[in-house]
């Protein structure tokens, strides 16, 4: 049997391809996506304009496949996290090292890229979510509710806790920028491991304190009229 050149046509479609996506995700992290120009998208890659359509219908098609590139991977990861069964604290010391991993990778450029998206309202990055919530609950229900000693979780509190420990990790990397002066002075990193603990301890305690019942707002305090 003849070997396959190294370079085939199917190796070169897919390496313009993937030149094309590095492009893309370079250009709506400095411009987001309105910003982001086709044209300037194909020059970076070293294509033109045919070839960017050839692979990409368009600059929304364009933008979606750069975000679930980096995307599905951490939620693919995530999914075979929660599925393991391990309690609370464990699960969330992964799901820390999961993030870290992603943005230790992919540095200002995915910060830049979801800053923008957010900022815009996340109309791209809302369906994505949408899409995989229930699974994503379902998931974390039973340790939630087993850290808890509960049998089963309210669905609105269930949500509550879901989306504070998604915010608690993530809003960590996201953030960075902001305290890094801070943080550099005081020798402290996201990704020691210390600063891990403290954040998964600091989760825990919220979700720990979620069963405490509010105090009720009526009640007079001792020596009121």
């Amino acid at each position: 049997m003849t070997p396959r050149p190294k370079n085939s046509t199917k190796e070169k479609t897919e390496e313009t391809r993937l030149r094309i996506l590095e492009a893309a995700e370079a250009a709506f992290a400095a411009k987001g996506f309105e910003g982001a120009n086709m044209r300037e998208i194909a020059q970076t890659a070293g294509v033109n304009k045919f070839m960017l359509y050839y692979h990409f219908d368009n600059k929304e098609t364009l933008f979606t496949t750069v975000l679930q590139s980096n995307l599905q991977p951490a939620f693919q990861q995530l999914g075979a996290i929660l599925s393991q069964p391990v309690p609370l604290e464990e699960a969330l010391t992964q799901v820390y090292d999961l993030y870290a991993g992603l943005f230790e990778q992919k540095g200002e450029r995915l910060r830049a890229f979801m800053a923008r998206e957010i900022a815009a309202g996340a109309p791209h990055v809302k369906p994505v979510f949408a899409s995989i919530a229930p699974q994503i609950l379902a998931l974390w229900e039973p340790k939630i509710a087993r850290f808890l000693r509960q049998d089963r979780l309210p669905e609105r509190l269930l949500r509550q806790l879901v989306a504070s420990i998604m915010i608690g990790v993530v809003a960590n990397f996201l953030m960075q920028p902001l305290f890094a002066e801070i943080m550099l002075a005081s020798g402290i990193s996201l990704y020691d491991e210390d600063m891990k603990q403290h954040v998964v301890r600091f989760i825990l305690g919220g979700v720990h304190n979620s069963m405490i019942e509010p105090a009720n707002n009526n009640t007079k305090t001792e020596g009121a009229n």
